[in-house]
Protein backbone atom coordinates (compact mmCIF):
# COMPACT_ATOMS: atom_id res chain seq x y z
CA UNK A 1 0.00 0.00 0.00
CA UNK A 2 1.37 3.38 -0.99
CA UNK A 3 2.17 6.11 1.50
CA UNK A 4 -0.54 8.50 0.21
CA UNK A 5 -3.19 5.81 0.61
CA UNK A 6 -2.17 5.19 4.22
CA UNK A 7 -2.15 8.93 4.90
CA UNK A 8 -5.54 9.38 3.26
CA UNK A 9 -7.11 6.56 5.29
CA UNK A 10 -6.01 8.23 8.53
CA UNK A 11 -7.99 11.39 7.70
CA UNK A 12 -11.39 11.96 9.34
CA UNK A 13 -14.12 10.09 7.52
CA UNK A 14 -16.22 13.16 6.76
CA UNK A 15 -13.23 14.85 5.09
CA UNK A 16 -12.43 11.75 3.00
CA UNK A 17 -16.03 11.49 1.86
CA UNK A 18 -16.15 15.20 1.06
CA UNK A 19 -13.07 14.98 -1.17
CA UNK A 20 -14.46 11.93 -2.98
CA UNK A 21 -17.80 13.65 -3.56
CA UNK A 22 -16.32 16.88 -4.86
CA UNK A 23 -13.93 15.10 -7.24
CA UNK A 24 -16.83 13.02 -8.52
CA UNK A 25 -19.02 16.09 -9.00
CA UNK A 26 -16.18 17.84 -10.87
CA UNK A 27 -15.60 14.81 -13.14
CA UNK A 28 -11.94 14.61 -12.09
CA UNK A 29 -10.42 11.22 -12.84
CA UNK A 30 -7.61 11.58 -10.30
CA UNK A 31 -7.87 9.39 -7.22
CA UNK A 32 -8.85 11.21 -3.99
CA UNK A 33 -5.73 10.06 -2.13
CA UNK A 34 -3.49 11.29 -4.96
CA UNK A 35 -5.18 14.69 -5.09
CA UNK A 36 -4.93 15.09 -1.32
CA UNK A 37 -1.26 14.09 -1.31
CA UNK A 38 -0.41 16.41 -4.22
CA UNK A 39 -2.17 19.32 -2.52
CA UNK A 40 -0.39 18.60 0.75
CA UNK A 41 3.08 18.46 -0.85
CA UNK A 42 2.60 21.69 -2.81
CA UNK A 43 1.24 23.44 0.29
CA UNK A 44 4.32 22.43 2.27
CA UNK A 45 6.58 23.70 -0.53
CA UNK A 46 4.78 27.07 -0.54
CA UNK A 47 5.01 27.31 3.27
CA UNK A 48 8.75 26.52 3.33
CA UNK A 49 9.44 28.96 0.49
CA UNK A 50 7.60 31.78 2.31
CA UNK A 51 9.46 30.99 5.54
CA UNK A 52 12.91 31.33 3.94
CA UNK A 53 11.90 34.42 1.93
CA UNK A 54 10.84 36.23 5.11
CA UNK A 55 14.01 35.14 6.94
CA UNK A 56 16.26 36.10 4.01
CA UNK A 57 14.81 39.62 3.65
CA UNK A 58 14.45 40.00 7.45
CA UNK A 59 10.82 41.15 7.20
CA UNK A 60 9.43 42.52 10.45
CA UNK A 61 5.86 43.59 11.20
CA UNK A 62 5.05 45.69 14.26
CA UNK A 63 7.22 44.42 17.12
CA UNK A 64 7.34 40.82 15.88
CA UNK A 65 10.66 39.24 15.03
CA UNK A 66 11.37 38.03 11.52
CA UNK A 67 11.16 34.41 12.72
CA UNK A 68 7.66 34.93 14.12
CA UNK A 69 6.59 36.72 10.94
CA UNK A 70 8.03 33.82 8.91
CA UNK A 71 5.97 31.32 10.91
CA UNK A 72 2.79 33.37 10.41
CA UNK A 73 3.44 33.71 6.67
CA UNK A 74 4.20 30.00 6.38
CA UNK A 75 0.95 28.99 8.07
CA UNK A 76 -0.96 31.49 5.95
CA UNK A 77 0.67 30.18 2.77
CA UNK A 78 0.00 26.56 3.71
CA UNK A 79 -3.69 27.00 4.46
CA UNK A 80 -4.11 29.54 1.66
CA UNK A 81 -2.79 27.10 -0.96
CA UNK A 82 -4.94 24.32 0.48
CA UNK A 83 -7.99 26.57 0.15
CA UNK A 84 -7.00 27.47 -3.41
CA UNK A 85 -6.64 23.84 -4.54
CA UNK A 86 -9.94 22.70 -3.05
CA UNK A 87 -11.67 25.81 -4.34
CA UNK A 88 -10.70 24.72 -7.86
CA UNK A 89 -12.55 21.44 -7.33
CA UNK A 90 -15.60 23.17 -5.84
CA UNK A 91 -15.82 25.74 -8.63
CA UNK A 92 -15.40 23.06 -11.30
CA UNK A 93 -18.16 20.96 -9.75
CA UNK A 94 -20.41 24.03 -9.58
CA UNK A 95 -19.70 24.86 -13.24
CA UNK A 96 -20.56 21.29 -14.26
CA UNK A 97 -23.83 21.48 -12.30
CA UNK A 98 -24.80 24.80 -13.91
CA UNK A 99 -24.05 23.43 -17.40
CA UNK A 100 -26.18 20.35 -16.74
CA UNK A 101 -29.01 22.53 -15.44
CA UNK A 102 -28.91 24.49 -18.70
CA UNK A 103 -29.17 21.48 -21.00
CA UNK A 104 -31.40 19.34 -18.77
CA UNK A 105 -34.71 20.43 -20.39
CA UNK A 106 -33.40 19.35 -23.81
CA UNK A 107 -32.28 16.00 -22.42
CA UNK A 108 -35.67 15.39 -20.79
CA UNK A 109 -37.50 16.30 -24.01
CA UNK A 110 -35.30 13.88 -25.98
CA UNK A 111 -36.02 11.06 -23.53
CA UNK A 112 -39.73 11.90 -23.78
CA UNK A 113 -39.58 11.78 -27.59
CA UNK A 114 -37.89 8.36 -27.48
CA UNK A 115 -40.56 7.07 -25.11
CA UNK A 116 -43.36 8.33 -27.37
CA UNK A 117 -41.64 6.50 -30.23
CA UNK A 118 -42.34 3.24 -28.40
CA UNK A 119 -38.94 2.57 -26.84
CA UNK A 120 -38.54 1.11 -23.37
CA UNK A 121 -37.16 3.44 -20.66
CA UNK A 122 -33.68 1.84 -20.71
CA UNK A 123 -33.38 2.12 -24.52
CA UNK A 124 -34.80 5.65 -24.39
CA UNK A 125 -32.06 6.59 -21.92
CA UNK A 126 -29.31 5.01 -24.02
CA UNK A 127 -30.39 6.77 -27.23
CA UNK A 128 -30.69 10.06 -25.33
CA UNK A 129 -27.00 10.05 -24.33
CA UNK A 130 -25.88 12.63 -26.88
CA UNK A 131 -22.36 14.19 -26.95
CA UNK A 132 -23.77 17.74 -26.76
CA UNK A 133 -25.06 16.97 -23.27
CA UNK A 134 -21.48 16.96 -21.94
CA UNK A 135 -21.07 15.33 -18.51
CA UNK A 136 -24.74 14.35 -18.43
CA UNK A 137 -24.18 12.09 -21.46
CA UNK A 138 -21.78 9.84 -19.56
CA UNK A 139 -24.08 9.47 -16.56
CA UNK A 140 -27.18 8.77 -18.69
CA UNK A 141 -25.25 6.20 -20.72
CA UNK A 142 -23.89 4.50 -17.59
CA UNK A 143 -27.40 4.32 -16.12
CA UNK A 144 -28.73 2.72 -19.32
CA UNK A 145 -25.89 0.18 -19.39
CA UNK A 146 -26.55 -0.66 -15.74
CA UNK A 147 -30.19 -1.42 -16.56
CA UNK A 148 -29.07 -3.68 -19.44
CA UNK A 149 -26.79 -5.58 -17.04
CA UNK A 150 -29.69 -6.60 -14.80
CA UNK A 151 -30.06 -3.66 -12.43
CA UNK A 152 -33.61 -2.33 -12.15
CA UNK A 153 -34.29 0.83 -14.15
CA UNK A 154 -35.20 2.73 -10.97
CA UNK A 155 -31.86 1.90 -9.31
CA UNK A 156 -29.99 2.67 -12.53
CA UNK A 157 -31.59 6.11 -12.84
CA UNK A 158 -30.74 6.78 -9.20
CA UNK A 159 -27.02 6.85 -10.10
CA UNK A 160 -27.43 9.90 -12.38
CA UNK A 161 -28.05 12.58 -9.71
CA UNK A 162 -25.49 10.95 -7.41
CA UNK A 163 -22.73 12.14 -9.76
CA UNK A 164 -23.98 15.72 -10.29
CA UNK A 165 -24.25 18.29 -7.51
CA UNK A 166 -27.53 19.80 -8.69
CA UNK A 167 -30.86 19.93 -6.87
CA UNK A 168 -32.72 20.33 -10.18
CA UNK A 169 -31.17 17.15 -11.60
CA UNK A 170 -31.84 15.25 -8.38
CA UNK A 171 -35.50 16.25 -8.19
CA UNK A 172 -36.10 15.64 -11.91
CA UNK A 173 -34.73 12.09 -11.95
CA UNK A 174 -36.35 11.30 -8.61
CA UNK A 175 -39.69 12.20 -10.20
CA UNK A 176 -38.81 10.06 -13.21
CA UNK A 177 -38.04 7.09 -10.94
CA UNK A 178 -41.30 7.60 -9.09
CA UNK A 179 -43.21 7.83 -12.37
CA UNK A 180 -41.70 4.55 -13.57
CA UNK A 181 -42.49 2.78 -10.31
CA UNK A 182 -46.10 4.08 -10.29
CA UNK A 183 -46.67 3.35 -13.97
CA UNK A 184 -47.47 6.93 -14.97
CA UNK A 185 -47.34 8.61 -18.36
CA UNK A 186 -43.58 9.18 -18.55
CA UNK A 187 -43.53 11.24 -21.74
CA UNK A 188 -46.11 13.65 -20.33
CA UNK A 189 -44.20 13.81 -17.05
CA UNK A 190 -40.86 14.57 -18.77
CA UNK A 191 -42.38 17.25 -20.99
CA UNK A 192 -43.91 18.90 -17.94
CA UNK A 193 -40.60 18.78 -16.09
CA UNK A 194 -38.74 20.30 -19.04
CA UNK A 195 -41.28 23.11 -19.31
CA UNK A 196 -41.15 23.84 -15.56
CA UNK A 197 -37.33 23.95 -15.59
CA UNK A 198 -37.34 26.32 -18.58
CA UNK A 199 -39.83 28.63 -16.87
CA UNK A 200 -37.76 28.59 -13.67
CA UNK A 201 -34.66 29.56 -15.69
CA UNK A 202 -36.47 32.54 -17.21
CA UNK A 203 -37.71 33.65 -13.80
CA UNK A 204 -34.19 33.31 -12.39
CA UNK A 205 -32.82 35.57 -15.13
CA UNK A 206 -35.46 38.21 -14.33
CA UNK A 207 -34.60 38.07 -10.62
CA UNK A 208 -30.92 38.28 -11.50
CA UNK A 209 -31.52 41.60 -13.28
CA UNK A 210 -33.18 43.01 -10.14
CA UNK A 211 -30.50 41.93 -7.67
CA UNK A 212 -27.56 42.93 -9.88
CA UNK A 213 -27.62 46.41 -8.35
CA UNK A 214 -27.08 44.98 -4.86
CA UNK A 215 -24.15 42.89 -6.09
CA UNK A 216 -22.57 45.96 -7.70
CA UNK A 217 -23.01 47.94 -4.48
CA UNK A 218 -21.33 45.22 -2.38
CA UNK A 219 -18.51 44.90 -4.92
CA UNK A 220 -17.90 48.66 -4.87
CA UNK A 221 -18.09 48.88 -1.07
CA UNK A 222 -15.66 45.97 -0.52
CA UNK A 223 -13.31 46.70 -3.43
CA UNK A 224 -13.18 50.51 -3.53
CA UNK A 225 -14.97 52.24 -0.63
CA UNK A 226 -13.47 50.36 2.32
CA UNK A 227 -9.82 50.36 1.11
CA UNK A 228 -10.10 54.06 0.22
CA UNK A 229 -11.25 54.93 3.74
CA UNK A 230 -8.56 52.72 5.29
CA UNK A 231 -5.88 54.36 3.15
CA UNK A 232 -6.93 57.88 4.15
CA UNK A 233 -7.30 56.95 7.83
CA UNK A 234 -3.81 55.42 7.95
CA UNK A 235 -2.34 58.65 6.57
CA UNK A 236 -4.37 60.69 9.08
CA UNK A 237 -3.13 58.64 12.03
CA UNK A 238 0.47 58.99 10.86
CA UNK A 239 0.03 62.75 10.47
CA UNK A 240 -1.53 63.14 13.92
CA UNK A 241 1.28 61.13 15.44
CA UNK A 242 3.86 63.43 13.87
CA UNK A 243 1.98 66.50 15.13
CA UNK A 244 1.87 65.13 18.70
CA UNK A 245 5.56 64.18 18.68
CA UNK A 246 7.42 66.79 20.78
CA UNK A 247 10.09 68.81 18.95
CA UNK A 248 12.92 70.02 21.25
CA UNK A 249 13.97 72.86 18.96
CA UNK A 250 10.50 74.42 19.07
CA UNK A 251 10.26 77.05 21.80
CA UNK A 252 6.79 77.56 23.22
CA UNK A 253 6.02 81.01 24.65
CA UNK A 254 5.23 81.14 28.33
CA UNK A 255 1.83 82.66 27.58
CA UNK A 256 0.83 79.53 25.59
CA UNK A 257 1.99 76.90 28.07
CA UNK A 258 -1.14 77.34 30.16
CA UNK A 259 -3.45 76.82 27.16
CA UNK A 260 -5.26 73.48 26.73
CA UNK A 261 -4.98 71.79 23.35
CA UNK A 262 -7.31 69.18 21.90
CA UNK A 263 -5.97 65.66 22.33
CA UNK A 264 -7.62 62.61 20.80
CA UNK A 265 -8.80 60.22 23.47
CA UNK A 266 -7.50 62.55 26.19
CA UNK A 267 -4.00 61.04 26.12
CA UNK A 268 -2.84 61.29 22.50
CA UNK A 269 -2.88 58.71 19.75
CA UNK A 270 -1.71 55.31 20.95
CA UNK A 271 -2.28 53.49 17.65
CA UNK A 272 0.82 53.28 15.46
CA UNK A 273 0.57 53.57 11.64
CA UNK A 274 2.16 50.09 11.33
CA UNK A 275 -0.55 48.53 13.48
CA UNK A 276 -3.26 50.33 11.52
CA UNK A 277 -1.78 49.06 8.25
CA UNK A 278 -1.85 45.46 9.47
CA UNK A 279 -5.37 45.95 10.80
CA UNK A 280 -6.52 47.47 7.50
CA UNK A 281 -5.08 44.61 5.41
CA UNK A 282 -6.68 42.04 7.74
CA UNK A 283 -10.04 43.82 7.59
CA UNK A 284 -9.84 44.02 3.78
CA UNK A 285 -9.03 40.31 3.61
CA UNK A 286 -12.07 39.40 5.71
CA UNK A 287 -14.30 41.86 3.83
CA UNK A 288 -13.20 40.48 0.45
CA UNK A 289 -13.88 36.88 1.48
CA UNK A 290 -17.37 37.49 2.83
CA UNK A 291 -18.15 40.08 0.16
CA UNK A 292 -17.35 37.55 -2.57
CA UNK A 293 -19.50 34.90 -0.91
CA UNK A 294 -22.42 37.31 -0.57
CA UNK A 295 -22.13 38.38 -4.22
CA UNK A 296 -22.22 34.72 -5.29
CA UNK A 297 -25.25 34.12 -3.10
CA UNK A 298 -27.09 37.13 -4.51
CA UNK A 299 -26.22 36.57 -8.18
CA UNK A 300 -26.36 32.79 -8.50
CA UNK A 301 -28.00 31.59 -5.30
CA UNK A 302 -24.92 29.74 -4.00
CA UNK A 303 -22.06 30.84 -1.77
CA UNK A 304 -19.71 28.57 -3.72
CA UNK A 305 -20.32 30.64 -6.84
CA UNK A 306 -18.78 33.59 -5.00
CA UNK A 307 -15.38 31.95 -4.57
CA UNK A 308 -14.25 33.25 -7.96
CA UNK A 309 -14.94 36.84 -6.86
CA UNK A 310 -12.70 36.64 -3.79
CA UNK A 311 -9.30 36.95 -5.61
CA UNK A 312 -10.67 39.85 -7.70
CA UNK A 313 -11.87 41.69 -4.60
CA UNK A 314 -8.58 41.01 -2.79
CA UNK A 315 -6.42 42.39 -5.61
CA UNK A 316 -8.71 45.38 -6.16
CA UNK A 317 -9.05 46.31 -2.49
CA UNK A 318 -5.31 46.02 -1.75
CA UNK A 319 -4.48 47.97 -4.91
CA UNK A 320 -6.90 50.78 -4.01
CA UNK A 321 -5.60 50.80 -0.42
CA UNK A 322 -1.95 51.32 -1.36
CA UNK A 323 -2.75 53.68 -4.24
CA UNK A 324 -4.92 55.87 -2.02
CA UNK A 325 -2.19 56.02 0.63
CA UNK A 326 0.38 56.94 -1.98
CA UNK A 327 -1.89 59.58 -3.55
CA UNK A 328 -2.85 61.21 -0.24
CA UNK A 329 0.77 61.20 0.93
CA UNK A 330 1.92 62.80 -2.33
CA UNK A 331 -0.74 65.54 -2.24
CA UNK A 332 -0.87 66.38 1.45
CA UNK A 333 2.54 65.15 2.66
CA UNK A 334 4.20 68.44 1.82
CA UNK A 335 2.00 70.22 4.36
CA UNK A 336 3.01 67.93 7.26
Amino acid sequence: MRFQEVLFRNLPKFFREWIKRQLKYANFTIKPENYFFMTLIYSIIVAVALFFIVIFFDIRILSLSSKMVAIIFSLGGFFGFQTFMYSIVILTADRVARFVDEILPDALRLISANLRAGLTPDKALLLSARPEFGPLQKHIRNAALLSFSGVSIEDAIKTIPENINSKVVRRSFDLLREGISKGGNLSHLLDGLAEDISQAKLMKKEVHAFVLMYAIFIFFAAGVGAPLLYGVSSFLVGTMQQIQTPTPELSIPASMKSMKFLRIGGAGIEVSPEFLTVYSITALLITSIFGGLIIGLIKEGSEKAGLKYIPILLLLSLGVFYMSRKLVTTIFGVFV
